[in-house]
């Protein structure tokens, strides 16, 4: 599907220019902003075929994700040294890469005939896992464990994705239907700040004598 194979190298741009993005605030060299970059646009996508067994990855199979992802870390790179980007970017750029491979997993898994649990999964891990690998490589707490909402627009817009598609609608619409939800939601939280309840006690358990 064409449309599915533009809206993952969008998501793989966009993704890279995040993982170049936070490594440009943590003073990585260029290395370190390739390295950051690749694994947050390639990170979810490559876990996704391995769950699913299918060979050569994505990237392997078509070098063009590869250079994307390099190429966007690149430019990235060469921006921030000549403008300061705000930490806002990263999370709207984190934002639609997150819808991209959210749809982009959903899709791969429905052409694969697999039951709605299994869809669903593939369609969040491919669009939450690049970013949890990007955080922790930057010594960050994950988004996806924050009081962000994070992993529930990915629920909702795969889990979407796979509804409107086994209704009847075309794949090409239910992959643009899903992609804006995920998007929405997304942006939705960061400009209002919305976030599901936590845990509020205050008990420390491990320091609580037992």
């Amino acid at each position: 599907m064409l449309i599915l194979y533009w809206i993952e190298l969008f998501g793989v741009a966009v993704f890279a220019m995040a993982g170049a993005i936070e490594a440009c605030r943590k003073r990585f060299d260029l290395f370190g902003v390739l390295v950051l970059a690749f694994v947050t646009a390639l990170g979810g996508g490559t876990l996704r075929d391995l769950l699913l067994d299918i060979a050569p990855l994505a990237w392997i199979r078509d070098l063009t994700l590869a250079y994307v992802a390099l190429g966007s870390a690149v430019i990235t790179f060469v921006l921030a040294k000549f403008i300061n980007i705000p930490f806002k970017a990263l999370l709207y750029a984190d934002a639609v890469g997150l819808a991209a491979f959210t749809v982009s997993g959903t899709q791969t898994a429905i052409h694969m005939d697999l039951p709605c649990l299994v869809v669903v999964m593939m369609g969040m891990s491919s669009g939450i896992v690049g970013g949890i690998i990007r955080d922790l490589l930057a010594n960050e707490i994950p988004l996806i464990f924050r009081r962000d909402i994070y992993a529930t627009a990915t629920l909702i817009g795969s889990l979407s994705t796979y509804i409107v598609q086994q209704a009847g609608l075309a794949p090409e619409l239910s992959v643009a239907f899903g992609f804006i939800i995920v998007l929405i939601i997304r942006l939705a939280a960061i400009h209002w700040q919305l976030h599901l309840p936590v845990f509020m006690h205050s008990t420390s358990y491990r320091n609580e004598k037992l």
